[in-house]
C-alpha cells in the first residue's frame, strides 16, 4: 500500500510538471485529463499553464474564425440561394468562433490573475 501511494503521488507530481505539454497537446479524447488538470491546479506553475493553454485555444478559435471570414467573402457574389446558405452559415460560424476566443481569452486572464502570489 505505501508503495502504491508513492507511485501515485510520484506520478501525479510528473503529470504536474509537464502540465504545459500536456495541455499544449490536448485533442478532444483528453477532455477528461484536461479537467483533471483544471480541477487540481493551485500553484503559479499550473495556472500559468492553463492560461498559455487557454491563449492557444483562442488564437485557433480566431484562426477557425478568419478561415470562415474568407470562405463567406468567397460566397459574397452568388445570388442562388444555396451561395446565400454557405455565407450566412460561414457569417454565422466566425460570430461563434470569435466568442468561443473571446471566452478562452476571459479564462486565461482568470488563471493569469490565479498564477501571481
Amino acid at each position: 500500500m505505501r508503495y502504491a501511494t508513492i507511485a501515485l503521488a510520484c506520478g501525479s507530481m510528473a503529470l504536474l510538471l509537464g502540465l504545459g505539454p500536456a495541455l499544449a497537446e490536448a485533442s478532444p479524447e483528453d477532455a477528461s485529463l484536461v479537467q483533471v488538470l483544471i480541477d487540481s491546479a493551485d500553484t503559479p506553475a499550473e495556472h500559468e499553464a492553463l492560461a498559455s493553454y487557454y491563449r492557444r485555444e483562442a488564437d485557433k478559435n480566431r484562426a477557425m474564425a478568419e478561415m470562415h471570414r474568407s470562405m463567406s467573402r468567397h460566397y459574397s457574389g452568388g445570388k442562388l440561394v444555396q451561395v446565400k446558405r454557405m455565407r450566412e452559415h460561414c457569417d454565422s460560424l466566425v460570430k461563434s468562433y470569435e466568442q468561443l476566443a473571446t471566452e478562452y481569452e476571459a479564462l486565461a486572464k482568470t488563471h493569469d490573475e490565479a498564477a501571481r502570489p
